[in-house]
């Protein structure tokens, strides 16, 4: 058996080997048809992750020297509730805060990271934040912390604090909204003020780049949506290069989307609504990119709005649940914190 599939993939990489010298195909492209034919995309996606993965981190390493130095700098994230899914998110996000060498502290959580070097905060970290006047109150301690260099807001917030949501995200500052959740933070970008996209929107666009899949000129896109914060900057972005860009939410009927999605070259997926999107939604054209950008479990595992066993053979390029919109977030996320930076002098002069 063994032998046979070794023959198989010998064949596959001849044909690859041809195929690069005979079109003018890149090499990205090339590798993304030839390991879907072997139902091995998920892994390419992987390993591409972690080649760009190490690229960044390497840079972010050097932007943080060139505009903190080695003074203590920390992340501040506000987490409240037990949400599974933003746990793994939480996760994700420490590990990387750290590996780029910037201090990571949870509030909310009853979690103490790094008592010694922050003892005025330990109270805060370990508080129960159960209205709005608390949250805030922290909020406006940590904008006037210097030794803080970016806030994260983790969403959902708990139903105590659901209805005052915008409130709070209006109270970070625009030198430290991170995830693009303040309104000033949005209304500068839309407007062209700033160059500013949140860390989902960039994670998708990344992942086009990446692969240098198709030109969006004309394309047909779906973006099927829950949150704003995504789907708009998304839907703005391809805007511009001239896609035709249709929107779907709770609003939208199953079958109103299904009639779009089976007609577009692209579909964007982005309401946690796991397994949303199966083969009733795609064409049966064998040409179409599905990008998932949900995240969740369902029987103990890891997935996302797209249910990848129903679809993966009928499409173009997809992109798995973890593999890649996840962790490209994260990535995304901490590069926001040089995007403000370097452009802080633009924003003081807005924010008068």
């Amino acid at each position: 058996m063994i032998e046979w599939f070794n023959i198989i993939l010998n064949i596959k990489l001849i044909e690859l080997l041809v195929q690069l010298y005979y079109t003018r195909y890149t090499l990205n492209s090339v590798w993304l048809k030839y390991l879907q034919d072997l139902s091995q995309i998920k892994y390419m996606l992987l390993l591409k992750w972690k080649e760009k993965s190490e690229w960044l981190k390497t840079w972010y390493k050097e932007q943080r020297a060139q505009y903190f130095w080695n003074e203590k700098k920390f992340i501040a994230v506000l987490f409240f509730g037990e949400s599974n899914p933003s746990q793994v998110y939480v996760n994700l996000k420490k590990k990387y805060s750290q590996e780029i060498w910037f201090d990571f502290l949870v509030f909310g959580q009853w979690e103490v990271l790094f008592e010694e070097e922050y003892p005025d905060l330990v109270e805060y970290q370990k508080k129960d934040y159960l209205n709005k006047d608390d949250v805030i109150e922290l909020v406006d301690l940590l904008n006037d912390d210097e030794r803080c260099v970016g806030i994260i807001c983790q969403l959902p917030l708990t139903d105590e604090l659901k209805p005052y949501q915008q409130e709070i995200c209006n109270t970070i500052t625009p030198l430290k909204d991170m995830d693009w959740l303040g309104d000033k933070l949005q209304e500068w970008a839309f407007e062209w003020e700033i160059e500013f996209l949140p860390a989902t929107a960039q994670a998708v666009i990344s992942l086009w780049n990446e692969y240098e899949l198709w030109d969006f000129e004309w394309k047909i896109i779906s973006v099927i949506w829950q949150s704003e914060i995504v789907w708009r900057p998304i839907s703005r972005y391809l805007e511009l290069k001239w896609a035709e860009v249709h929107a779907f939410d709770i609003r939208n009927t199953t079958e109103e989307i299904i009639n779009w999605t089976k007609k577009s070259d692209v579909i964007i997926s982005c309401t946690w609504a796991l397994h949303l999107v199966d083969d009733r939604f795609i064409n049966e054209e064998k040409n179409q990119i599905l990008i998932d950008v949900g995240y969740g479990f369902l029987n103990w595992k890891s997935t996302g709005d797209v249910d990848f066993e129903r679809v993966e053979n009928k499409v173009y390029a997809i992109s798995p649940v973890p593999w890649w919109v996840g962790p490209m977030t994260v990535a995304s996320l901490f590069g926001n914190i040089f995007t403000i930076w370097w452009q802080k002098e633009k924003i003081e002069e807005l924010s008068k």
